[in-house]
């Protein structure tokens, strides 16, 4: 019932914004611009994958969050256009679908979603294809940053008896940390670069 209420509410809230919203500039990045109409977009889209997550994004705060994920995708996208970086199809594929197993989603209430929203069908697609490419981009700039001491994970399996089965899942997760760090201290790195203009 609180999840029918919850939809009807942004139904409804969204059909009265969208009345007043236009496609005015409200955030210059470089030369690229986000608008109001994005903004309001990405608002609709936080709600629709956080509903019935305990960790819910507040209402006062969605503003903020979905203009800070529209400027770092912005940021990413001008990174990943001059260094050409592309994304292979199986990957954005199998990303997606992990994506919606673990939000518990499946592809017809996304698409209903997007149709309801008057939302690109491949919203959710392109998001993710952008963060596989973000990742290629940070691997190809970072590749020797991202290896990790064999040796003193061998210690740590032998010290603490760990099966040795489980060694290459925790040289896995050692990458992970490594390139988790790097993808957001070199975006960090990439906003500096461009002028970030909230109008």
């Amino acid at each position: 019932m609180k999840k029918i209420v919850f939809f009807l509410f942004l139904i409804l809230s969204a059909e009265t914004v969208t009345k007043e919203i236009t496609n005015k500039t409200k955030i210059q990045v470089g030369n690229e611009i986000i608008t109001e109409h994005d903004i309001l977009i990405e608002k609709n889209w936080l709600f629709f994958i956080n509903t019935g997550n305990k960790n819910n994004i507040l209402a006062n705060i969605i503003e903020e969050v979905a203009q800070n994920n529209l400027i770092d995708r912005k940021i990413k996208k001008l990174e990943i256009n001059k260094f050409k970086i592309s994304a292979d199809k199986k990957e954005v594929d199998n990303e997606l679908f992990n994506f919606l197993k673990t939000q518990n989603l499946s592809e017809d209430k996304v698409y209903n979603f997007t149709k309801s929203f008057k939302i690109n069908e491949n919203y959710l697609k392109e998001i993710v294809e952008l963060e596989i490419m973000w990742r290629n981009l940070i691997r190809s700039i970072y590749s020797e940053r991202i290896n990790v001491n064999v040796t003193e994970i061998d210690q740590q399996i032998q010290k603490n008896n760990i099966p040795i089965s489980e060694r290459e899942n925790i040289i896995a997760a050692e990458k992970n940390k490594l390139l988790n760090s790097l993808l957001s201290n070199h975006l960090e790195i990439s906003k500096k670069k461009y002028l970030i203009k909230v109008l």
